[in-house]
């Protein structure tokens, strides 16, 4: 089942007067960049300048000066919450929704008391923290009504949520990772979620955290340690000395010694914030004992070697200062088959190899075939050994061959037909990316990986990013919670473009003659392959050329 993104649309009111509502400014309260180990921080903590209703301020003035107030989530909104009467006041949930509004907002009297609030959007965040975005921009509408209260005018009545302008958004706003581990419990999936920098984050977090994993991410491709029902039995979340004391209802203490150890492995890695150095656990006030952490034998996403895996004439290895390494007894089994792509697995023990036979899975010994189909795109790994492997012209015909040989068809709702550039396993091998082209345009998916006794059986609901109309050329993962696409302009030109799993998007630049890209941990591992051989990486002023010259650029799993 597709996994819908829509938002709801609602007709433009006829008679629009545009108001442009002006943007807030505000004040850094901290200087300095701070490093986050793992959840992404603003460089400095944003503090709007907001103030309260003017005197004698008109309907309009008073909504105009609400939206602005709203931007600051200082004191629970209290600023804002100035311009509502005390009813609303304590009806309204800002942190329901974030509605992210692309240029002015228009304003339209309904009838004496009540105002008609419309803007385009194509982005909004939800109560979890979770980020969607559309490709097409559509019309939001809300209405306020209003009473006045000592003879001034005060909003009487609105929709939960707020509205931000994308630059508000994008200065009061920060992403923060949490972790669930892949199912077998080697690995943390990042669940990227969106929240006011300063609106008690550690609060947000490990709510967040307890209410569980984004829906793709669910249906046993990730999992939580919390008991069921373990809710925080202290709000808000104390950290004090850099120790966030995180407070849990009776379940937390049902778990076993094993689950203690991987709840709190979750809660440092999702409470990986500046503020906060360690955690301590505690069942409605009393400690919750964890033993050996050492027994979760978990980890963040894999590393990747960061130079660049490619052939080079009659080499094929990782090319650095002194030239290409090449693989061993490996490196020359992949040689032999004349690869077209190629794909190294985790702990560089196997390859799989397209050539003009198909797919095979190389390793020191042996080269085996997997898939004889004709026009296969280049194949992927996952940790478990399996090769993934699929037709240029039919996305759906996804296959999933094992170590012993043995054939497993992939389930999915990617079309029948379309055509596919990109098909690729994450390096935690829990999620894979699928870029194709379709009679109704380009579409760039990720989805989370199904599976029986360890052996994959589908694909999970499918997240929709919002690529542009450009047409495919590869895709590849960036790092553990980013895309890149490679796509060409209708002008011609090579683009590319990073596509946070669960964030905006955010264009990289002109990647002349690209034809293959290859990622990393980071952006700066980014390579792209040109159909003249030129190997790139992005610098400061765009792409330019490494000086390495190759016929391949390689994937590491």
């Amino acid at each position: 089942m597709r996994r819908s993104r829509q938002l709801p649309r609602a007709a433009v009111a006829a008679a629009l007067v545009a108001v442009a509502l002006a943007g807030c400014v505000g004040i850094p309260s901290s200087g300095g960049v701070n490093s986050a180990p793992i959840a992404k921080e603003n460089k400095f903590a944003f503090t709007p300048i907001v103030y309260g209703p003017k005197t004698d301020a008109s309907r309009e003035e008073i909504l105009t000066d609400f939206m602005q107030a709203a931007t600051s989530p200082e004191d629970n909104y209290n600023i804002a919450r100035s311009f509502l009467t005390k009813s609303a006041a304590a009806k309204w949930v800002p942190t329901k929704s974030v509605l992210i509004r692309d240029g002015a907002a228009t304003l339209t009297s309904a009838s004496n008391n009540e105002i008609d609030y419309s803007a385009l959007s194509s982005a909004s965040v939800n109560e979890f923290g979770l980020y969607s975005e559309e490709q097409v921009q559509g019309p939001q509408q809300r209405r306020f009504t209003f009473a006045k209260v000592g003879g001034q005018w005060r909003i009487n009545t609105l929709d939960d949520g707020t509205v931000l302008t994308r630059d508000n958004f994008q200065a009061v706003f920060s992403s923060y990772a949490l972790y669930f581990f892949d199912p077998t419990y080697h690995f943390l999936i990042p669940d990227i979620r969106w929240f006011p920098a300063r609106s008690n984050v550690p609060t947000r977090i490990v709510s967040a955290l307890l209410t569980g994993q984004a829906g793709w991410l669910q249906q046993g491709a990730t999992l939580t340690a919390f008991p069921q029902g373990t809710q925080l039995a202290t709000v808000p979340v104390a950290v004090k000395s850099g120790v966030a004391i995180v407070d849990f209802s009776d379940e937390a203490g049902t778990a076993n010694t094993l689950e203690k150890a991987r709840m709190l492995v979750q809660l440092k890695s999702s409470l990986g914030l500046n503020t906060v150095s360690s955690v301590s656990m505690t069942v409605r006030g009393a400690p919750l004992v964890v033993g050996d952490q050492s027994i979760v034998g978990t980890t963040l996403t894999p590393s990747v070697n960061p130079l660049p895996l490619v052939r080079v004439k009659t080499r094929f290895g990782f090319a650095g200062s002194d030239g290409v390494s090449t693989l061993g007894k490996l490196g020359a089994n992949v040689l032999t088959l004349d690869p077209k792509a190629v794909t190294l697995g985790r702990g560089g023990g196997s390859a799989a190899v397209l050539n003009a036979a198909g797919v095979s899975l190389v390793t020191d010994g042996s080269s085996t075939p997997v898939d004889k189909r004709s026009r296969l795109i280049p194949p992927t790994m996952d940790n478990s050994g399996f090769v993934w492997s699929v037709p240029a012209r039919d996305g759906a015909a996804i296959r999933a061959t094992g170590a012993d040989g043995h054939v497993h068809s992939i389930a999915t709702t990617i079309p029948a037909k379309s055509r596919i550039v990109s098909f690729q396993v994450s390096h935690d091998g829990a999620r894979a990316l699928a870029y194709y082209s379709t009679a109704a345009g380009p579409r760039l998916e990720v989805a989370a990986i199904l599976r029986r006794n360890g052996v994959p059986t589908g694909l999970g609901d499918f997240v929709d990013l919002p690529t542009s109309g450009n047409e495919p050329i590869d895709a590849t993962w960036q790092d553990d919670r980013t895309i890149a696409t490679l796509s060409r302009s209708p002008n011609g030109d090579q683009l590319v473009t990073s596509y946070p799993i669960g964030g905006p998007s955010q264009e990289l630049g002109r990647a002349a003659g690209g034809v293959r890209i290859v990622g990393g941990d980071t952006v700066d591992t980014l390579r792209v392959l040109t159909d003249t051989g030129n190997i790139l990486q992005r610098r400061a002023s765009g792409w330019q050329g490494t000086g390495l010259v190759a016929s391949l650029l390689a994937t590491q799993q």
